[in-house]
């Protein structure tokens, strides 16, 4: 199946929603702020795959319109990453690679350890430009771990003994 590696991460989601159901089957609702119900999640889902259908079918500008739409972008992080993946190679395909750039960024500030499949890392499009950012990222990481080493010695004396 085409869309294998989505449906893994797809189906737990949606799955995770069932333990929220009422006796009936019916999807209790939360009260709780920003928690995504299956209802939610299920829509996200499938607008994701429409927007994978509309990328594969060479409908890039429309596959990057269903890919941001305000569902997906409410989705839990794995949905939300794979749909900034499509959305990077279209803006790739396209010949914007400051959106493809910007898109992978996102992907990889949702998901530091996002990775292209090796199907997908090679891409002469959008290969070069994923390197590129995720060599950012991680020297950001780097950065930021250091930055939070060096503020925990701030105001310590090294030379004087304790």
């Amino acid at each position: 199946m085409r869309h294998a590696r989505l449906c893994c991460i797809l189906l737990p989601l949606l799955g995770a929603g069932c333990a929220d159901l009422r006796p009936d089957g019916a999807p209790a609702r939360s009260g709780a702020p920003g928690r995504a119900g299956y209802e939610d999640v299920s829509k996200a889902a499938a607008t994701l795959l429409e927007g994978i259908r509309l990328y594969e079918n060479g409908n890039f500008k429309e596959a990057i319109a269903a890919l941001g739409a305000p569902d997906v972008q409410a989705a839990p992080p794995a949905i939300r990453v794979d749909a900034l993946k499509y959305t990077a190679f279209s803006y790739c395909v396209l010949e914007n690679y400051a959106q493809c750039r910007h898109a992978f960024d996102l992907a990889l500030g949702l998901d530091p350890d996002f990775a292209l499949r090796s199907s997908e890392h090679g891409h002469p499009m959008w290969g070069p430009v994923f390197d590129a950012a995720k060599a950012t990222s991680e020297q950001d990481r780097t950065h930021t771990s250091l930055d939070r080493e060096r503020e925990r010695w701030r105001g310590v004396d090294l030379w004087r003994a304790r």
